[in-house]
């Protein structure tokens, strides 16, 4: 029986199927495994964008997507910003250092990068410039104490004398010049050997054309989106790539949580919410016309628009708002964090043209 068994076996039309078989299983494995498909570059896109928690909350969203996603070799980003909050600047920082680490990541700086946006390119593998560009402006700009301390009403008890302020005057212009160098220090450090203006001149605070910026050290390259992913994909030592929207990756996957959380809603409303918010530029803190909606919404009674970052929140935490108590109701007091700045005004302290006190100013 087992001797007729055997040569059942080998018979062509059992042999062939099952070789055939085990060719096709081969053959998707090695497909799956050892050919996963073209490698990709990431291209993430920053229009004029000043910083803050709103923007910095998007940002690091595309810098994280593209550090975990396997497919994707390499990293170009192209930016132009003025910079902003100095907590926000530094976080885009090291989010972007934390993804050179693992892959390569080229900046393109479009325009105007300055401040916090200059600090943000700094976390980059190269940096490219236009001729054009404007980048540096390294420094810090802060709202002071004023020179007369707040006396508080004497039903108020405090602990120490900086307990309500935070610091003196004296200790906050420490503090200031202490964020100055060590943004100076961090650019000195980043840029290494290439760099070939003094801390000193650095902490001026000065904006450099693109073509001085090369010429300095504060910048790598002349070249443009093109450049920056010929280049990226040297880095990564790939040829047959293609590219691979970050932003829209992101925003898809926004909108699908998004979704989920209005499963069960029958209004259609999220609809014109995520229309209107993916189609917001970065500037835009507000999606025009678009009345709130989700847990929470009818009992507070909520009309006005809702922001971006309420809709990522939403994403993350499933309500649009959290709510804030005022936490001491007698004292007159205004609750926001210090304002320190890692941003480029743009402010001269020259009249503008057709002032009418032009004439008199020295």
């Amino acid at each position: 029986m087992l001797g007729a068994l055997g040569r059942g076996l080998i018979r062509p039309f059992v042999v062939l199927p099952v070789l055939a078989a085990l060719g096709i299983a081969v053959g998707v494995i090695l497909a799956v495994n050892v050919y996963p498909g073209k490698p990709q570059i990431g291209v993430i896109s920053l229009p004029f964008t000043v910083i803050n928690e709103d923007s910095a909350f998007v940002i690091t969203s595309y810098l994280d997507y593209a550090r975990r996603n396997p497919d994707i070799k390499a990293v170009v980003i192209t930016l132009s910003s003025p910079g902003g909050g100095a907590a926000s600047s530094e976080r885009l920082y090291l989010e972007t250092r934390r993804l050179r680490e693992e892959k390569p990541v080229i900046m393109v700086m479009n325009g105007l990068v300055a401040s916090g946006g200059y600090m943000m390119a700094m976390g980059t593998s190269h940096t490219y410039v236009k001729t054009s560009s404007l980048v540096g402006n390294v420094g810090v700009i802060a709202g002071s104490n004023p020179f007369l301390p707040f006396v508080p009403p004497e039903f108020i008890v405090v602990t120490g004398k900086s307990k309500l302020a935070g610091a003196t005057r004296r200790e906050w212009i420490g503090l200031v010049d202490l964020l100055k160098q060590s943004f100076v220090q961090m650019v000195v450090s980043e840029r290494g050997e290439k760099l070939a203006v003094s801390p000193e001149e650095l902490a001026e605070g000065r904006l450099y054309s693109g073509i001085e910026s090369v010429r300095l050290g504060l910048a790598d390259e002349i070249g443009d989106d093109s450049a920056a992913i010929e280049k990226a994909a040297s880095m990564a030592g790939i040829s047959n790539y293609e590219l691979l929207d970050v932003n829209t990756e992101v925003n898809r996957i926004f909108v699908q949580k998004i979704r989920r959380i209005f499963a069960e809603s029958d209004s259609g409303e999220v609809d014109g919410i995520l229309s209107a918010a993916l189609g917001m530029p970065y500037g835009s803190p507000d999606v025009p016309g678009v009345a709130a909606a989700g847990p929470g919404a009818s009992q507070s009674g909520r009309t006005e628009p809702v922001t971006l970052m309420e809709l990522n929140r939403l994403a993350v935490t499933g309500a649009l708002t959290h709510p804030e108590g005022d936490p001491f109701p007698e004292l007159p007091l205004e609750i926001k964090p210090p304002e320190i700045y890692y941003l480029y005004t743009g402010y001269t302290g020259e009249p503008e043209p057709g002032d009418p006190t032009a004439l008199d100013t020295p």
